[in-house]
């Protein structure tokens, strides 16, 4: 078994995503102690290299290259200007630090490591940090940009890709934390992604992610032109890309997780908490037709609409939003009128196709801006009954343990 079969290891269950073992082929193991000793490995694509880095420090010296097609561009044959700390091309490619995640990599780039046509990567056990804003703004930066391959990306520490506030004030976007790009496929597993200035997660064209255990906390909350961590959405889905997104704590976000114009997304028993706007959101951009499977997910405390569906086209299976938690949502006035993101309520409904179900939610101390828009508000009484088995899957699962939502409903009854 190797990773060459990896997307037949992957077993898909209703609420819980599986992943079985995996193992290597045969390597060159090397172990490097320096920045230097890294990049040099990388200088040229590779073939079954297993890279072991001792603890420390790794400043890496960014180089210039021109991207031959943009992931986030109406046009994807858009040529972009960017820098690169790590340029990974090859086979059976393996990068591991030590358990505490000790070895840590300042990128100084706008790619920090940049998977670029792999037939399989890992990446495990690592700090990533330090990334650099590129000045083109159709450059998709992030600690970790994957492209044309195969890579599993977990146990990592992805943190501070913040960038140079004047370029990012001028760019408008920041830094991410992970970013899929074209014809990839994904395995993103209990990775801590924190206090980085763009999406916190990112599916882009063509690419298929499963996305699983991660905290992905934005700190800061920034907004707009401000800079800081938060900005952009903590996991978004967009173009035709593809993902699971299951079991994720998602905080602290301008935004929560987006499926937009032609994505497919399970998303299933997320914690989306403490969000400026919205907390989930189906949306075509008036052109797409998206499909979301949203179900058993807890929003709480957003400053716009809780979740907002829509999707205009009635063709094909739209998916459905079911057993969903929606709590203290709507709370800031400012975003009171819809031109801004959605109707101001828990579930903002724009357009929904017929066949899209929308069932078994329950709905909890939720605010409205005017009288007319819907209220499914229950007792608190009633609501803190209903939550019970929810709060058994929430108290189990480690990285919630952090949860706001945790914090004030775990030991009500």
């Amino acid at each position: 078994m190797n990773l060459k079969n990896l997307r037949s290891q992957i077993v898909w269950l209703p609420s819980v995503l599986i992943v079985l073992p995996i193992v290597l082929p045969a390597q060159n193991r090397k172990t490097v102690s320096t920045a230097r000793e890294l990049q040099a490995i990388f200088a040229r694509p590779v073939d079954s290299v297993e890279v072991t880095l001792a603890p420390g420090e790794y400043h890496l010296t960014p180089s210039n290259i021109i991207d031959p097609t943009c992931g986030n561009c109406q046009d994807v044959n858009t040529p972009v200007h960017a820098t690169v700390g790590l340029h990974i091309r090859g086979n059976y490619v393996k990068l591991v630090g030590p358990e505490d995640k000790s070895a840590i990599i300042h990128t100084h780039a706008g790619y920090g490591l940049y998977f670029d046509g792999c037939k399989s990567a890992l990446v495990d056990n690592l700090s990533i940090t330090g990334g650099v804003r590129d000045t083109a703004g159709a450059a998709t930066d992030a600690a970790i940009v994957v492209k044309n391959s195969l890579a599993i990306i977990q146990n990592n520490r992805i943190f501070d890709n913040i960038g140079d506030s004047a370029t990012v004030a001028n760019v408008i976007v920041g830094i991410m934390g992970i970013c899929g790009r074209e014809n990839s496929q994904i395995y993103i597993l209990k990775n801590e992604i924190i206090r980085n200035s763009w999406d916190g997660i990112a599916v882009y064209r063509a690419a298929e992610a499963s996305i699983h255990g991660n905290i992905v906390d934005g700190v800061d909350k920034a907004t707009g032109q401000r800079i800081g961590g938060g900005r952009g959405v903590g996991i978004g889905v967009t173009w035709n890309g593809k993902a699971m997104v299951a079991r994720n704590l998602v905080k602290r976000y301008w935004k929560g997780i987006g499926l937009f114009v032609d994505a497919y997304g399970v998303v299933v028993m997320n914690l989306v908490e403490d969000i400026v706007t919205w907390g989930i959101q189906l949306w075509d951009a008036d052109k797409g037709k998206p499909v979301g499977r949203i179900e058993r997910n807890v929003i709480y405390d957003t400053g716009a609409c809780g979740a907002a569906i829509t999707r205009a086209s009635e063709d094909g299976e739209p998916g459905y939003f079911k057993g969903n938690i929606i709590t203290k949502t709507a709370q800031n006035p400012r975003y009171d009128s819809p031109d801004y993101y959605c109707y101001q309520c828990a579930l903002a409904l724009h357009a929904v196709p017929k066949k899209f179900v929308i069932d078994a939610n329950l709905f909890y101390h939720n605010r409205r801006a005017t009288p007319d828009l819907p209220d499914h508000d229950v007792p608190r009484e009633e609501f803190l009954k209903a939550i019970q088995p929810a709060l058994q899957w929430i108290s189990t699962t480690t990285i919630f343990q952090q949860s706001d939502f945790l914090k004030e409903f775990g030991n009500a009854r």
